[in-house]
């Protein structure tokens, strides 16, 4: 027999491990995506290439992820405070904009591997096909699918209070078999088992194309790069996604099951820690990034060069400025005294 307070102790180390965690994964995650986005909109070598329009529109994607579930749905509660219990447009906005943002970011970089086995290919009708152009369509397509595809959600949810302890919460209550569709289709497999599935065969591709069909010799070293930095975050998704896909799949096989406080318990903690490391994916892929690829380091550093040259002729300027008004005003203080 487990006594109550060892249960009440595993439920306070999930919370903290929600905030605290949590909190890591969100500074880090919200400035990773902002360097992202920054770097492959403004750095011209990789502008020029169509994996970094699937990159930069997963990293935008990831950063609307961290500002909508993870902020609200981990850390906040942690704090005592939800605001998709409070606020009506919020109950049907955030796992709305959570869901059409974590597809869309998974499946852009699903086609960034894709167009890396498309640019690495011997048929030239295929590497054809890796354009900055087509990419822009497949990013906005699989937008509006997954946009289109999110919609009962905000049908929906609604606020409802449960029954035995009189708690507010925001959830889907209103369609038993959208709820059923979400739980087992979206979750495990639209989130999970598919992109994961795809990332593997086109990473497997790539491989095939460069190692046997020696396509090396013919790519830029930017190129070869990018395939590095896109493997890599694969990789970090698929530990994530894992994870998480599979204790969600165990929940799902032992809903029906009586479960013990202490098991229940127990189990929180690791869908706490699954869940956590779910976002992984979206929150550390430029720091993946400067890990593997030495150009993305050094146009990093050029970026960070500018930047600060840019502070300093603008403060520079400012206290110019200031010298230029302060002066007037001297002189006629010498004049009047």
């Amino acid at each position: 027999m487990f006594s109550t307070d060892n249960i009440t102790y595993l439920n306070y180390i999930s919370t903290q491990l929600n905030i605290y965690a949590g909190i890591f994964f969100y500074v880090f995650g919200v400035w990773s995506n902002i360097f992202c986005i920054i770097m492959f909109r403004t750095v011209k070598k990789l502008k020029r290439n169509p994996s970094s329009i699937y990159i930069f529109a997963a990293s935008l994607c990831s950063l609307v992820l961290l500002n909508t579930s993870l902020l609200s749905r981990s850390i906040l509660p942690g704090f005592k405070f939800d605001p998709s219990s409070r606020f009506f447009v919020w109950c049907k906005l955030r796992q709305y904009l959570g869901q059409v943002s974590a597809l869309t970011a998974l499946f852009c970089v699903v086609w960034a591997m894709m167009d890396q086995y498309l640019s690495t290919s011997s048929r030239i009708c295929l590497r054809h096909l890796s354009t900055i152009k087509n990419a822009r369509r497949l990013v906005l397509l699989t937008f509006v699918v997954w946009f289109l595809h999110g919609l009962p959600l905000v049908i929906n949810n609604q606020i409802s209070v449960l029954a035995p302890n009189n708690v507010t919460t925001c959830s889907l209550s209103r369609d038993l078999s959208f709820q059923t569709y979400t739980a087992y289709v979206v979750t495990p497999f639209f989130l999970g088992i598919i992109p994961s599935f795809l990332m593997v065969v086109f990473a497997i591709l790539v491989y095939a194309n460069v190692n046997y069909l020696h396509q090396e010799q013919m790519r830029t070293r930017i190129q070869r790069q990018l395939t590095r930095m896109i493997t890599s975050q694969i990789v970090l998704i698929l530990i994530g996604t894992s994870a998480y896909t599979t204790l969600i799949i165990y929940t799902l096989l032992t809903v029906s099951i009586p479960k013990a406080p202490m098991r229940q318990a127990q189990e929180n903690i690791g869908l706490t820690l699954a869940l956590l490391l779910s976002y992984t994916g979206y929150s550390f892929h430029f720091y993946i990034y400067m890990f593997v690829s030495s150009s993305f380091r050094k146009h990093f550093k050029e970026f960070i060069k500018k930047f600060l040259r840019y502070l300093s002729h603008y403060y520079r300027a400012i206290n110019i400025t200031k010298l230029h008004a302060q002066g007037p005003r001297n002189s006629m203080q010498r004049y009047t005294t």
